[in-house]
């Protein structure tokens, strides 16, 4: 017989055991709470994100395959300014763990020891080579890879079908090098008085590389501030608002909104992003035209003296804070933020170009404008990313907007001019001129 005192012994450990047992099982059945945030653009940005449903997606697949409870905080702030609260954010430490950040700001925000280094994330995924070259050097920055590209957006010539049928110029249209440019733009100038010929610039450093050159020699790490191809660069803006008075220079000066001019038919040639197609003048947008399919061209800039075309494109992409508590939960949202599937809604939608083959799917597959500008991605190079490239790029600007537009300032002294401030802002161990220019003369 077991004696009263041994069984109320054993009762009380099975007991104990039982509850031990049931808070073991809940530990190990209960999914843990987890929260994190991430950080976009308000409006289309946000709102796209939602209709998706890539922020539930998300968290059932952490319930499911981590047993993690995800709370997920949509951060937004305003597209007007938005790089500024980006950085100043990013300073403060009240960015996301998960953010939408411009490639440009990759240097700055790298360098300050502000974002994740992805490449130990992006080489254990083998979707990574999906990605298009140019995709990935967007994104990389002194060896590193710091975001993943959600679109690209090259620069291209939009023209208006209408005015070219008025002036006379067959369509369609594909200039081969820049003189059928200022050709077409000079004939629009005279059959067409009304009507401005054409905005030259989105990018201004675009006609360098047209022109066969570059702005950086990675292999010493030095600017180029005076070659050629930097000389005909000016020389192309001089030719159009001075030589040939093919553009006003008050549409520059003045911020005409070069959107709407064309919109409505008066401006003829605009060079600008693949984004205006869809972003700018498609259905229900502000600069909507409604015959836009019948009465907007495009082709693509052309190489100097002909024999190819070029593009430049940044990104828009998704980085990880540096500081985030949760690296491996980030990047398991960021994954899903960036599915194929969503890279060519986004893409159609917006007429941004997805940064990945798998992409070009459904809808964004057939459309017309977007297939061929699929093939200027074969043509597109990379905004650089380097130190002080925006100190280059930002005296590029100086030098066209202050001397070359309003005081006709030669392309010769322009460069003269460009070389002097270039070197002010980055020192001149930081900088060379190819022959047969030297940086004193």
């Amino acid at each position: 017989m077991i004696s009263k005192k041994l069984l109320t012994v054993i009762i009380v450990v099975v007991i104990i055991a039982g509850i031990a047992g049931f808070w073991y099982y809940q530990q190990l059945t209960t999914p843990k709470r987890v929260k994190i945030s991430l950080y976009t653009k308000a409006g289309l940005w946000a709102s796209f994100i939602e209709e998706t449903g890539a922020i539930e997606d998300f968290k059932q697949r952490m319930l499911s395959e981590k047993n993690l409870e995800v709370e997920v905080e949509l951060i937004t702030r305003p597209h007007k300014g938005y790089r500024d609260t980006l950085v100043a954010d990013f300073a403060a430490g009240t960015v996301g763990d998960v953010v939408w950040v411009g490639a440009e700001e990759i240097p700055g925000l790298a360098d300050a020891g502000l974002l994740l280094d992805l490449t130990p994330y992006v080489e254990k995924w083998d979707r990574w080579e999906e990605f298009y070259p140019v995709a990935k050097e967007l994104v990389t920055y002194k060896g590193k890879v710091y975001a993943v590209p959600f679109e690209t957006a090259p620069i291209v010539i939009f023209y208006r079908i209408d005015l070219f049928e008025k002036a006379g110029i067959p369509v369609p249209w594909q200039p081969e090098d820049w003189e059928d440019i200022y050709e077409a733009a000079a004939i629009i100038k005279e059959k067409l008085p009304d009507v401005t010929p054409i905005n030259p610039m989105y990018s201004n450093e675009l006609p360098i590389f047209a022109a066969g050159g570059t702005i950086y020699d990675a292999t010493d790490g030095k600017f180029i501030v005076k070659s050629d191809a930097v000389l005909a660069a000016f020389e192309y803006y001089y030719t159009i608002f001075h030589e040939r008075e093919l553009c006003p220079i008050e549409l520059k000066l003045e911020k005409w909104d070069t959107r709407t001019l064309f919109k409505e038919g008066k401006l003829a040639i605009t060079v600008d992003g693949v984004w205006c197609w869809a972003e700018k003048w498609g259905p229900g947008m502000p600069h909507e035209i409604p015959n836009r399919d019948e009465v907007v061209g495009y082709a693509m800039f052309p190489m100097e003296k002909g024999g190819g075309y070029v593009s430049l494109t940044g990104a828009y992409t998704y980085a990880i804070y540096a500081n985030t508590e949760h690296p491996d939960l980030a990047w398991e949202l960021l994954k899903e933020l960036v599915k194929p599937e969503h890279m060519a809604e986004w893409g159609y939608r917006t007429s941004h170009l997805v940064p990945a083959k798998d992409a070009v799917i459904g809808k964004y597959a057939q459309d017309p404008f977007l297939k061929w500008s699929e093939n200027v991605m074969e043509y597109t190079l990379p905004k650089l990313l380097v130190e002080d490239v925006k100190k280059y790029t930002d005296s590029l600007k100086s030098v066209i907007y202050d001397y070359l537009l309003p005081k006709a300032t030669t392309p010769e002294e322009c460069m003269d001019i460009f070389a002097e401030q270039v070197i002010e802002k980055v020192g001149e161990d930081k900088v060379k001129a190819l022959p047969p220019y030297t940086l004193k003369g």
